[in-house]
């Protein structure tokens, strides 16, 4: 028998959480719980993908394939649990939840199946959270992954994010790439997935900005590569380099913080411009396999950055002289960020943890 969709999310996160707590100082002090690359999908892998056929080459379908038996089996216990716990560990003092992209598996061949698997992970998630807070995700290049026919996914994730965004947040949110306010900090999303960013969007967002404590930005790639041959980080895949070294001097200019995802891995940069500063952090909340939550760290300090690197060095070569600091590390879990005038501070939990056992620094 078919579970109502009501049933099957109930199934996967059976929890009641209290809200948050008004902050006391005008929102200067707040936490934010933070999850990353989520793939949300079903145990039984014809759930969402009985439609989907192929993409791209026979190769990559089967590589798809494989990913979705892999988030039958995370998502049977590991991922409701680590989501149950990030939910468990709220104090009181949140402002807003951030999921950093990935919020869904994608691949699903029809639009309406897209829709519903959207619904089900942001309700899920919701949840978690007691249904009180604000729900923040910017998209990820899964979010619109469909068949190569053309099924709707892209197309659907954009008519399903500004009107979502716009009621999660109380402010309009014409498209996915938009920015917010919280007390004295800013938050820009931004759109990596090719063709986009429009930079020049994103300049204006930033610009408009002006004043704020902290710039966070919020996209699934990341700002500064730790080198890969895929190029898939912000205006990097794309060979938009013009563009990416514009974006790069906006970001160290107003001292940004980048909050990314899309590696699968935890990461940590510090870098210093000559036009500023940017501090980036990389969340990953894929618990792919039972063993892979805890910290196992694969470089640590600037003169690591780039032994990682997948590629011909090429992009770490242009970055490396600006890395001060530098963390690559294989992590799962879930993460608190912690702001407030003086520090912005990121907790890590690994896989269900409900005590943190790493704390990184930002600011």
């Amino acid at each position: 028998m078919r579970q109502s969709r009501r049933d099957f999310i109930g199934g996967l996160l059976a929890t009641g959480v209290a809200g948050c707590a008004a902050s006391s100082d005008g929102g200067r002090t707040y936490s934010v719980p933070i999850l990353g690359d989520t793939h949300f999908d079903s145990t039984d892998t014809k759930h969402y993908h009985s439609d989907y056929t192929h993409s791209t080459t026979e190769k990559r379908y089967k590589e798809h394939l494989a990913e979705h038996v892999r988030n039958a089996e995370m998502w049977k216990e590991r991922m409701p649990a680590l989501i149950r716990a990030s939910g468990a560990c709220l104090r009181g003092d949140e402002a807003l939840v951030l999921q950093m992209g990935d919020l869904v598996q994608g691949d699903c061949g029809n639009a309406a199946t897209h829709r519903r698997m959207l619904d089900d992970a942001f309700a899920l998630l919701k949840g978690a959270y007691g249904n009180r807070l604000p729900l923040v995700t910017v998209v990820g290049n899964h979010d619109i992954r469909g068949d190569i026919k053309g099924d709707g996914a892209l197309e659907t994730f954009d008519a399903w994010q500004p009107p979502l965004m716009s009621k999660e947040l109380g402010v309009p949110v014409q498209g996915t790439t938009f920015s917010f306010r919280h007390g004295p900090d800013a938050y820009v999303v931004v759109d990596f997935n090719a063709p986009r960013p429009d930079v020049a969007l994103v300049e204006k967002l930033i610009e408009e900005t002006a004043g704020a404590r902290h710039l966070f930005v919020v996209s699934h790639g990341a700002a500064i590569p730790f080198g890969s041959k895929s190029r898939w980080y912000l205006l990097g895949y794309r060979k938009r380099d013009a563009d990416r070294r514009k974006l790069r001097s906006i970001l160290a200019r107003h001292n940004a913080i980048v909050l990314s995802g899309h590696s699968h891995r935890l990461e940590y940069y510090d870098c210093v411009f000559p036009e500023g500063r940017i501090t980036q952090f990389v969340f990953n909340s894929v618990w792919s396999k039972a063993g892979k939550e805890s910290l196992h760290v694969i470089g640590r300090g600037a003169e690591e950055y780039g032994n990682q690197a997948t590629g011909d060095g090429a992009d770490v070569k242009e970055y490396r002289p600006f890395v001060k600091d530098y963390l690559f590390a294989n992590a799962a879990g879930h993460y608190r960020m912690d702001v407030s005038d003086d520090r912005v501070e990121v907790a890590f939990y690994p896989g269900a943890a409900t005590s943190p056992t790493e704390a990184f620094r930002l600011r």
